[in-house]
């Protein structure tokens, strides 16, 4: 068997896994048939035609699976509670810290919307593999829940847990050891609230799905946790949807998709948990107008959301409106990503997932920009446009890692590109659908195949079936195109021990900003994550 093809099996060794032997023992010690060459010759086919050598594919390979594992433990290293690295007078047990740096940016810090990601990672990971520790994540789950708790609850800058609109919600981050924060910063940020409802409906689903029950003695159950933190953050999102705050990069105060989109996943799951809770009928309704509300906004093109004069989603529209921004942002991105399901519970009602074509053209349109405004792209700038490059937050950005000059590519933005890629390809082969190109979509798949729109009239549909030729050269060819944004991830870590920080510098490609930076880890974990899961689909495809 090809060692081209045998290598990515390497991933499923278990990325609970916290410390992991070199690469090249773990190849070792796999045991594989040489016969599945024969069951996947097409596949086979497809990887030996690739430009790259066998050594350089399997070298790749074994560094995913040891950055996927090395990642998921640099997550619970910025975890107050779990490993020894963190001092315990400093953070506390469930707060997530967005990097141990305290200077040279300091970034010892809990977000809210951070925290309410990281903590999923955990929870999928407790999803992948039921076999492993599966007591140890939970309780690092329920001091995140605890510890929110308490946190709902503290007067801050933002505001108070008991007015009318539950302002003190939108405070977006706290002190590491979970007193308040109270310097100047962009507040409120009306993200947060919304994520950690997605976060905490994830984890009681896991827990009733194997039917088990919560362990924490003051949380109690399901029940006392929707009622004392849960419907308090769907409380913030009714009174807040449609009101200015800051976004994700919080640098402006408006109004934002990932903020729009990510409180209408809110709104979905905590519905369902409120009817589950048998919540009144006054109150599942106030979330059902208020979804309708919600989805109406972001899709109307007048919002400027979804212009009709835009093949792509504007994150910001007031400052597209003020000629500030052109509205290209990884944040688009990042809200089809933390918005939507592609396995598991159904999210269909909820517009702009991972297959629309604006989220797929907002990804060309960014590698399209990005590979001419950051110099270590340049390489790839006579390359057709089916090689990932480094992205950056959006074009305008002027954020270096430590003050204002020139913005850089992020490992965020690189690691999600790659995802929204394979999730469309897992959706799509999940479900075993036929490829429609429309003219909506054309200018994304074109460049995967050329040839097929070279006698095709502009307004005509193409329609790959299921399973043809055609079909399986597209996924391939997109399974593949996924793989370079990793691969640039590969050439910008720390080749010595996976670590990453926030950015690399556009110029030389060295690593700058926050160190050891939780959300660059888990955007990495997250991504590799679903490359196992189409990599399985693939196969069955062949």
């Amino acid at each position: 068997m090809q060692l081209s093809l045998l290598a990515p099996l390497l991933c499923l060794l278990p990325a609970n896994a916290l410390v992991i032997p070199d690469a090249a023992s773990v190849l070792s010690q796999l045991s594989l048939s040489t016969e599945k060459s024969v069951q996947i010759p097409f596949l086979l086919l497809w990887f030996s035609s690739t430009d790259k050598s066998e050594k350089e594919e399997a070298n790749f390979e074994k560094w995913l699976a040891s950055q996927k594992n090395q990642s998921f433990h640099y997550i619970l290293q910025n975890i107050g509670g779990i490993l020894t690295v963190l001092d315990t007078k400093e953070v506390a047990p469930g707060v997530v810290i967005a990097s141990p740096l305290k200077n040279h940016p300091n970034y010892f810090y809990n977000w809210i919307r951070d925290s309410a990601l990281t903590i999923r990672s955990l929870i999928s990971q407790l999803e992948d593999d039921p076999s492993g520790d599966s007591d140890y994540l939970k309780k690092v789950i329920e001091d995140y829940i605890l510890v929110n708790y308490h946190l709902q609850r503290l007067p801050n800058k933002s505001g108070k847990f008991d007015d009318n609109t539950r302002s003190g919600l939108g405070e977006p981050k706290f002190m590491a050891d979970g007193t308040t924060f109270d310097e100047h910063w962009g507040r409120p940020q009306s993200d947060g609230p919304g994520l950690r409802v997605v976060t905490i409906t994830d984890y009681l689903d896991l827990l009733e799905k194997r039917n088990e029950v919560v362990h924490s003695d003051f949380l109690g159950n399901r029940t006392f946790i929707y009622r004392e933190i849960v419907k308090p953050d769907l409380e913030y999102v009714l009174a807040n949807w449609n009101i200015e705050a800051f976004d994700l990069w919080e640098e402006i105060d408006a109004l934002h998709f990932f903020n729009s989109l990510t409180m209408m996943r809110a709104l979905s799951e905590g519905r369902r948990l409120a009817e589950a809770e048998d919540e009144t009928a006054e109150f599942i309704n106030r979330l059902d107008e208020t979804f309708k509300n919600l989805k109406s906004f972001i899709t109307d093109p007048r919002t400027g959301f979804a212009p009709s004069t835009l093949p792509f989603i504007v994150e910001t529209p007031k400052l597209k409106q003020q000629g500030r921004r052109g509205g290209l942002d990884a944040a688009t991105l990042l809200a089809a990503l933390h918005s939507h399901e592609v396995d598991g519970r159904d999210t269909n009602t909820i517009p702009f997932d991972v297959d629309d074509h604006r989220i797929l053209n907002t990804l060309l349109y960014m590698v399209s920009d990005m590979k001419y405004r950051y110099p270590v792209n340049h390489d790839n700038i006579r390359i057709e446009q089916n090689i990932g490059v480094g992205l950056g937050r959006y074009p305008e950005d002027v954020y270096d890692g430590y003050g204002t000059s020139e913005g850089n590519p992020w490992f965020i933005s690189t690691a999600s590109a790659a995802e929204v890629v394979l999730r469309m390809i897992y959706k799509t082969l999940e479900k075993k659908s036929d490829l429609v190109i429309s003219s909506n979509n054309r200018e994304f798949f074109s460049v995967f195949m050329k040839d097929l729109f070279e006698n095709q009239m502009p307004d005509g549909n193409i329609v790959l079936p299921y399973g043809s030729q055609r079909y399986k050269l597209l996924m391939y060819g997109l399974y593949d195109y996924s793989d370079t944004f990793l691969k640039v991830i590969m050439n910008h870590v720390d080749s010595n021990n996976g670590r990453m920080s926030e950015q690399f510098n556009k110029f030389d490609g060295y690593m700058q900003g926050a160190e050891d930076l939780t959300w660059s880890y888990l955007s990495f974990y997250n991504c590799a994550r679903w490359r196992l899961k189409v990599y399985g689909l693939i196969l069955n495809m062949a």
